[in-house]
């Protein structure tokens, strides 16, 4: 299996978290160390899964299942916390400006970041756990 774009996520994840001000080292440590946990269990039990079902024809609707379950909780170990940063960051963006056309612009800024991290939510779902 590949992960180039599984690795993308997460390196976007991370660049998002990490290049911000409002967030302090030390929780930016945490969060890098969060999302390489993450990754490596995935890696992991993603393989694990695969090799337990490798060389069976045709594929079992238990690896379906198993594949789709464990890639479903990965997603939501990923994307929660990150739709939670992602409001952390834009609440502090927004009580520390002043003028009330910048509050808007930073508030209609989130509709295309909602959107782009719905799009990599089901991309991801899609492509790791796609059950037929």
């Amino acid at each position: 299996m590949s992960y180039e774009w599984f690795f993308i996520i997460i390196f976007l994840m991370l660049l998002a978290a990490i290049s911000t001000r409002y967030i302090p080292l030390w929780a930016k440590a945490l969060i890098g160390v969060y999302y390489g946990i993450v990754a490596i269990l995935f890696i992991t039990l993603t393989n694990r899964i695969n090799r337990k079902y490798e060389g069976i024809t045709p594929v079992p609707n238990a690896y379906w299942t198993e594949n789709s379950s464990w890639v479903y909780t990965v997603s939501n170990l990923l994307f929660l916390p990150f739709i939670g940063i992602l409001i952390f960051i834009y609440f502090n963006w927004i009580a520390k400006v002043r003028s009330k056309m910048a509050k808007a612009l930073i508030v209609l800024s989130l509709i295309p970041v909602a959107f782009i991290v719905f799009i990599f939510y089901f991309f991801f779902n899609l492509a790791y756990g796609y059950r037929p």
